[in-house]
């Protein structure tokens, strides 16, 4: 009787951090995202087209390409964080999700370490592709993670996306145009998309 309380217990205190935490959770996250799948796929598809017709880019335009994106991005990521400073996440839904976007997170810089020295000691652009390979299949893991706490379909819909994209790309590693355009297609359909409906989904819920 006593274990069936707590059972009951713990499953109204999951419910209420969903209900309390989810939409001040989506919110950040999303624009996250939507800025990370807009800016990282803008910069896929100009490499993309580069290759896709032999374009030559001033010294310029490729420090803007190589460099820009990270640098928007971290200026995002910087405001974002500075405007949910005195907002600590709480409740188990948010601490799941955090976990679980922070576990990736570790294993992406690992796998930059073990992919990159490789490649370079292999003098091949193949083996550092199948990077982005591996990172298109551990978004497809995290984002299945999220359906499975959310119980939202479309969230599943982007697991399968990113699942879909990791395959696919395996076999375009020696077509570099086709490769770098099908990951900036990805970005949008798979991050900043989702971003974008996270952030209307917390506004309806904040409204």
């Amino acid at each position: 009787m006593t274990a069936d309380l707590r059972n009951t217990q713990d499953d109204l205190a999951f419910v209420r951090s969903i209900i309390e935490q989810g939409p001040r959770t989506q919110s950040s996250a999303g624009k996250l995202f939507l800025a990370g799948g807009l800016v990282y796929g803008v910069q896929c598809a100009g490499y993309g087209l580069q290759a896709a017709f032999s374009l030559n880019f001033s010294t310029a335009m490729h420090l803007a390409l190589a460099i820009g994106p990270s640098v928007v991005f971290l200026a995002f990521l910087a405001a974002v964080v500075w405007h949910d400073r005195k907002q600590s996440p709480v409740g188990v839904a948010t601490r799941a999700m955090n976990a679980a976007w922070g576990s990736t997170g570790l294993v992406n810089i690992a796998m930059i370490v073990v992919f990159g020295f490789n490649a370079l000691r292999e003098k091949s652009w193949v083996v550092w592709f199948l990077y982005p390979v591996m990172v298109c299949a551990l978004q497809g893991g995290v984002w299945y993670v999220a359906y499975m706490i959310r119980r939202k379909a479309w969230l599943a819909a982007v697991s399968a996306g990113w699942l879909v994209s990791a395959v696919t790309l395996g076999f375009m590693t020696r077509d570099i145009a086709l490769y770098c355009l099908t990951i900036g297609l990805t970005l949008v359909l798979c991050m900043a998309l989702p971003g974008w409906i996270m952030m209307r989904q917390a506004a309806r819920e904040q409204a």
